[in-house]
């Protein structure tokens, strides 16, 4: 028994991820639009933290020429102080000098990891942008295709109807053709007509003589 459950149980999961890979198939363009929709906004949010990152790079950069600027003038000062012999005072700067020089070397470091991790996230952005680009384009090329399959269905679909349509245009336009040509051949008659009651050959006939004659011509004339 438990083992027949557990093969409906499978039964009913196949026939779940079918049905959800249909419907993910029939919206696989809605699908990737969305996905790089929402991508699109993951690199927006990425450049705002790069743009924090550098704002705080530029803070620590001023921040270190102030810093080196400082412990420049106190190295001038204890300079000054061991050239006159105090060598007290130069102590007590020199004891403020260092911790100045550590806390330079701390930004320092500081601004060595942000400008690093600055790069990365560069590079990462912009490999990002160029794959983003890459699946629009895939994207607009699919939007293409999907309409153009749409108007070939519907074109497909309403053959049949096209077909008696193009058939109703043509006995149309045979029937115009047959209009036209009788419409000749009565004035063509009349011409005749006109010309047995003159006297005069009709003109096809009056044609033919003409041929023969010329054809007569030719074989009595010898060439030159």
């Amino acid at each position: 028994m438990f083992y027949l459950i557990e093969k409906l149980a499978t039964a009913v999961r196949g026939g779940t991820r079918e049905v959800l890979e249909t419907a993910v198939d029939a919206n696989a363009t809605r699908i990737l639009g969305q996905e790089i929709y929402e991508s699109e906004s993951h690199l927006r949010e990425a450049k705002q933290h790069l743009a924090q990152v550098m704002a705080d790079k530029l803070r620590l950069q001023r921040q270190l020429e102030a810093q080196k600027n400082q412990l420049a003038t106190k190295e001038a000062e204890i300079r000054r102080y061991l050239e006159q012999g105090d060598e007290a005072a130069a102590l007590s700067l020199a004891e403020d000098f260092s911790q100045h020089e550590v806390r330079l070397e701390q930004q320092q470091r500081q601004h060595a990891q942000l400008h690093a991790y600055e790069q990365r996230l560069l590079q990462t952005l912009k490999s990002t942008a160029n794959k983003l680009e890459h699946y629009r384009a895939e994207l607009r090329m699919a939007q293409a295709t999907q309409h153009a399959q749409q108007a070939v269905g519907k074109l497909s679909r309403h053959a049949n109807v096209h077909s008696d349509k193009f058939a109703r245009m043509q006995d149309s336009l045979e029937r115009i053709r047959q209009r036209h040509h009788a419409f000749d051949d009565q004035m063509q008659a009349q011409q005749d007509i006109d010309a047995y009651l003159n006297g005069d050959l009709p003109p096809a006939q009056h044609a033919r003589e003409q041929a023969a004659a010329v054809l007569a011509r030719l074989r009595n004339t010898p060439l030159p």
